[in-house]
């Protein structure tokens, strides 16, 4: 799972488009529809011809902050992530409380692996915006990958109160609890995301997984017999079901699930000594 896409900033665009019927034809006007085009190119996945758009609108009218914060993220969608901090920057500075702003810069800081920065970013949409589901979401998100797990459950934690449908953040916070030790706590939300989407085969291996942390290897099995009955080509979970196996001696099954996992695109060499580690262990 990898950062939440930029969020646009809809009711900026209805404003813009009460402005173009309500007044005539000044600058301020032409900016204004300028933004609107931007924005609906933008929508349709046209990001090049989109930053026209916002280009002409910031000519005409370079005060306006949301202008700058959408051609920033249609500069992020085509990797141009210098030029969309730079209208991030910019957009702040001519109004340093649209949450979008913050939350925008942080996700170019996280594409940039700068999650400490993202995490200051983050911190300020929220303050702005504390209904802000994806913030939270991402700013766990870098906490985890700062290695700041329990601050990343907590976001985690707080983006399931905001939306209580959201299977990702069920998933991160149950991971991010596997790698505290909190294997009960991580069990729960792998359960919860089961009732969420009953068909999705990586959950049951990742509560396989977390079943297998816990010693209770018939449990982990039937996690992974469950995933591959959903998703037959599903590698990981042949290859964790060939380690337990392993683990409590039943070396022909481990075995062929092993070469099941390896012609399913699992390294040969890391599979093959894992598997001999399980198989030897004391």
């Amino acid at each position: 799972m990898v950062l939440k896409r930029s969020r646009w900033l809809v009711a900026l665009v209805l404003l813009a488009l009460t402005a173009l019927v309500a007044c005539g034809g000044g600058d301020a006007d032409k900016a204004a529809e300028h933004y609107v085009t931007g924005t609906q190119l933008a929508a349709a996945g046209q990001w090049r011809t989109a930053i026209k758009e916002f280009d002409e609108s910031i000519r005409l009218d370079p005060t306006e902050a949301d202008a700058h914060v959408n051609r920033g993220i249609a500069y992020a969608e085509i990797g141009e992530l210098a030029m969309a901090l730079e209208d991030y920057n910019e957009a702040i500075r001519l109004d340093p409380n649209i949450a979008d702003a913050y939350y925008n810069r942080a996700l170019a800081y996280g594409n940039l692996d700068s999650y400490a920065q993202a995490v200051v970013d983050y911190t300020d949409a929220i303050r702005l915006n504390p209904s802000f589901a994806e913030a939270y979401f991402n700013r766990g998100f870098s906490h985890r990958q700062l290695g700041q797990l329990v601050m990343a459950v907590e976001d985690f934690g707080n983006a399931i109160i905001l939306d209580s449908t959201d299977v990702e953040a069920y998933r991160f916070r149950a991971v991010a609890n596997r790698d505290l030790g909190e294997y009960e706590l991580a069990i729960q939300d792998f359960d919860q995301m089961i009732r969420l989407s009953p068909t999705d085969a990586n959950t049951y291996v990742d509560r396989g997984i977390a079943y297998d942390n816990m010693s209770e290897h018939e449990r982990a099995i039937e996690d992974f017999d469950q995933a591959i009955s959903i998703n037959p080509d599903l590698a990981l979970a042949y290859a964790n079901r060939a380690l337990v196996l392993a683990f409590i001696g039943r070396e022909e099954e481990a075995r062929a699930d092993a070469e099941l996992a390896i012609g399913l695109g699992v390294d040969r060499e890391v599979m093959e000594t894992n598997l001999e580690l399980n198989l030897i262990h004391e």
